[in-house]
Order: structure tokens, then C-alpha cells, then sequence
């Protein structure tokens, strides 16, 4: 999905399926109708990041052939989003509402890629507890081989993958968390991935791999 928005924008020259193309294209017409106000409601609800704002400031200013030079385009695309989080939606020029636009096309996309993954994900129920690092853990036994789960806090975020706005829903300090599959040697890791929003997410995400580990789809 997220590929198929950036080709629909211009931003990658691919073949993409047509569902994906089709799914992509509403996305972009839903977001494409909403004024500054709902954008920017939309922006805060989604926990929009100051980089997803500066990707969307980047796509915007390329588009519209305002941009000269790499450095400059970095520099502008920076500027275009600071503008657009220090001034009030009802104060957004035509390439404020256009840089949220295109974040939100992204970020909607890589969402729906998000959901996608975990329907089509089938967990294995793992018995989690509570660890010495605020984490939880839990093993697995896959043919007669025991693995470690362990999910825990993820490295602190930058602040530009902190929410460009705050919304009352959403915990004020963004802690996000990551899972990992040990075996044997207790300091030998073998796979990992992060951050995920919340700890459910993260146990989620580690029971589908157990699985997909059992079912011999990928390898740790």
C-alpha cells in the first residue's frame, strides 16, 4: 500500500497491484477533501511525527518545482514544517495543507499496510511475565529448540519521531517497544523488531513470528 502511494504521487516509477493501486487512490481522494481543520484533526489523531511532516514538506515542495539543490531541498522541506506546526490550521497557506496532505497519504498507507499484516497473522499464545527491566518475557519450544521472547522498551525516540501535536488520547511521552527471539546463549540475539506503539503490539507482533518461525516461513 505504501508503495503504491508513492507511486501515485509521483514519488516511485513501479508496478504495484491493482488493489493495492485502487486502495491507495481512495486514500488520497478521502484526504484529498478535507479542509485545513480536519487535516490537521486527522494529522493529530494519527500521531503525525515532524518527519512524516518534513517527508510530506519534501513531496510537496518537489512537486510543485519549488526546491533548487539537495541541501536546499532538505533546508525548505524543514521550514515548511515548522511553519506548519507553529501556525494554527486557519493560518496555513495552500503548500501547508498540501504538506499534511501528502504526510497523511504515507502515513494512512503505511497503516493499512500495518493492519493488512496482522490480519493476515496468525499469533501463537505465549505465556508472558513480568521481567527484572520493566519488560515481560516468555519462551517457546519449536521442535524440541527453546526461544526466548522477550519485549521491552525500545530505544528512546528522537524528538522528530515525537507527534508534531498532542492529542489528549495519547500518553504525553511517547514510549514505544520492541520484541526480540533468543536462543541458546542468553546474550545471543536473533532477531528483533521495533517500536511498536504499545506492549500488546509488540507481543503481538513477536507471537506471528514464533509462528511464522515454526511454520518455517523465515529464519532467526
Amino acid at each position: 500500500m505504501s508503495a503504491a502511494t508513492d507511486v501515485c504521487a509521483g514519488l516511485l516509477n513501479a508496478e504495484v497491484p491493482a488493489q493495492s493501486d485502487t486502495a491507495a487512490l481512495c486514500i488520497r481522494r478521502t484526504v484529498d477533501d478535507l479542509g485545513p481543520a480536519d487535516l490537521w484533526e486527522l494529522a493529530r489523531s494519527t500521531a503525525m511525527t515532524r518527519d512524516d511532516l518534513t517527508r510530506g514538506a519534501a513531496a510537496t515542495l518537489a512537486e510543485g518545482d519549488l526546491v533548487n539543490g539537495d541541501l536546499l531541498d532538505e533546508l525548505a522541506a524543514h521550514i515548511l514544517a515548522e511553519e506548519i506546526a507553529e501556525r494554527s490550521p486557519c493560518h496555513w497557506g495552500r503548500h501547508h495543507a498540501d504538506a499534511v496532505r501528502a504526510a497523511l497519504y504515507r502515513s494512512l498507507a503505511d497503516l493499512a499496510d500495518a493492519l493488512l499484516e496482522v490480519s493476515e497473522s496468525t499469533p501463537t499464545p505465549l505465556d508472558w511475565t513480568a521481567d527484572a527491566n520493566d519488560g515481560t518475557c516468555a519462551t517457546a519450544v519449536i521442535d524440541g529448540v527453546e526461544y526466548g521472547v522477550v519485549v521491552q522498551v525500545a530505544e528512546t525516540a528522537s524528538s522528530a519521531a515525537e507527534p508534531v501535536w498532542h492529542h489528549p488520547s495519547l500518553p504525553a511521552a511517547g514510549i514505544s517497544w520492541q520484541w526480540r527471539i533468543t536462543s541458546g546463549p542468553a546474550d545471543r540475539t536473533f532477531h528483533g523488531r521495533g517500536p511498536f506503539p504499545s506492549v500488546l503490539a509488540a507481543r503481538h507482533a513477536a507471537e506471528c513470528a514464533i509462528t511464522a518461525l515454526a511454520a518455517g516461513r523465515c529464519g532467526l
